[in-house]
């Protein structure tokens, strides 16, 4: 149903590095791919991913609406330096009640990967991934 309102964006894609570690992201730069994210998908490759990037620095939450699939959701600043993480995001059972994810301090970019991969690569506060 969403994407009767929204399309089927086309997203830019990019490597973000952490550490010899590559991700293939797809880049959400505007409200309408920000929106449409990564609902409504069934996986996501193990070294695959999505950047969301936004104008300014700001606390902007994330919530598990429309998703199939747990994730983490890592968001850096300016400089690729992680300022907060939720690992294992869980789907939600419906929109209604659905919890949105807030970070503690500013970011400016959303990176979200496949759950447990923050775990398993030790990423935390502080932690710096290279965007490019």
């Amino acid at each position: 149903m969403l994407d009767f309102f929204l399309g089927k964006p086309v997203y830019e894609k990019r490597t973000v590095s952490y550490g010899k570690r590559h991700f293939n992201v797809e880049v959400a730069d505007s409200i309408r791919k920000r929106m449409k994210g990564l609902m409504g998908r069934t996986s996501l490759p193990e070294d695959g991913g999505m950047l969301f990037i936004f104008g300014a620095p700001g606390r902007y939450g994330f919530w598990m609406a429309g998703m199939k699939f747990g994730i983490d959701i890592i968001w850096l600043d300016r400089n690729g330096s992680v300022v907060h993480i939720a690992r294992n995001a869980r789907p939600c059972a419906s929109m209604i009640g659905c919890e949105t994810i807030t970070p503690k301090r500013d970011a400016i970019y959303v990176l979200e990967l496949v759950a447990g991969t923050g775990k398993k690569l030790g990423i935390r506060i502080g932690s710096r991934f290279s965007l490019q």
